[in-house]
């Protein structure tokens, strides 16, 4: 699975079934493990890793509205400019759609932008 487009008002994941590491049949489980792997890394600030199971057309929407495609995203953790704390995702609900799955949910968000702590 590649994680094609997030929205940061809560958790909207669109994810297509192509690797994700995962051999196993799109499912609910593998989605959700897709998902996990992708809060994760954003967490752990881990881009190089994050950015192996990111669509070429992610685009991130941020609680504030900006919205980033991929490599935007990727350069403002790289860089350190955005540095998440470990992120937990809750009430997830998965919906499997062919070889697609949406993956929604909630998770409490602590980032550091530029130095600067926002929490939502």
């Amino acid at each position: 699975m590649n994680i094609r487009s997030m929205a940061g008002l809560g958790l909207a994941l669109i994810v297509p079934f192509s690797g994700c590491a995962r051999a196993e049949p799109l499912s609910a489980a593998t989605a959700e493990s897709c998902a996990q792997q992708w809060a994760s890394y954003v967490g752990q600030g881990k881009a190089d890793e994050l950015a192996k199971i990111l669509d070429n057309s992610y685009e991130h929407i941020h609680g504030t509205g900006l919205v980033e495609n991929k490599e935007e995203f990727l350069g403002a953790l790289r860089s350190g400019a955005r540095k998440y704390e470990p992120i937990e995702l809750v009430e997830v609900n998965t919906r499997v759609l062919g070889e697609c799955a949406v993956v929604t949910g909630k998770f409490a968000l602590k980032v550091s932008i530029k130095g600067k702590m926002m929490e939502g």
